[in-house]
């Protein structure tokens, strides 16, 4: 696989050093736990603890594929500030591997992680107001469209990840 015509930017989080996660038993949190905080600018109520909780995860599996990339660039002596618009990059088998895994259903950056990782956010920034769910669902599609006007058609794996937050919201709505 060939990536052609490198366009850089800025990445949008930086990264932090992420070192390798041990395998350690650890305490399931729960998926959303309120620390309800007063935001006088907003004018309402929103859970702190859980939309910092997301920007952490976030900002991990942003490094985690960071890593990938620069890992492959490095493989092929290259480096991301060295690089060129219309330079040719190939996906080798071990970026490809390492991708698919982050992608995969237990990966970070798979349906089901994201999906969660949105929905937590969205109860969080609403301070769990469910009469706020016709805002968060336009906030989100219009965030699916902007991606879909910058990439001209989305994946597949991006659709089903919109289907998910979808299903969901609605099972919030509903109380389950």
């Amino acid at each position: 696989m060939k990536i052609q015509k490198v366009h850089l930017s800025p990445p949008a989080v930086r990264p932090e050093k992420v070192a390798p996660e041990k395998k350690k038993e650890e305490k399931e949190l729960p998926a959303v736990v309120y620390e309800k905080t007063y935001n006088r600018d907003k004018g309402h109520i929103y859970d702190k603890m859980t939309v910092d909780r997301i920007k952490k995860e976030t900002e991990r599996a942003y490094a985690s594929l960071r890593r990938i990339v620069e890992n492959l660039l490095t493989r092929q002596g290259k480096a991301f500030h060295l690089l060129e618009e219309g330079d040719e990059i190939v996906v080798d088998e071990q970026a490809r591997l390492e991708a698919q895994e982050l992608i995969g259903p237990d990966g970070i950056l798979g349906v089901e992680a994201v999906s969660q990782r949105i929905v937590d956010f969205a109860i969080a920034i609403s301070g769990g107001d469910k009469s706020k769910l016709d805002i968060l669902r336009k906030a989100i599609d219009d965030g699916f469209k902007a991606a879909e006007k910058i990439l001209g058609e989305l994946p597949e794996i991006s659709k089903e990840t919109y289907n998910r937050i979808m299903e969901k919201l609605d099972a919030w709505e509903r109380g389950e």
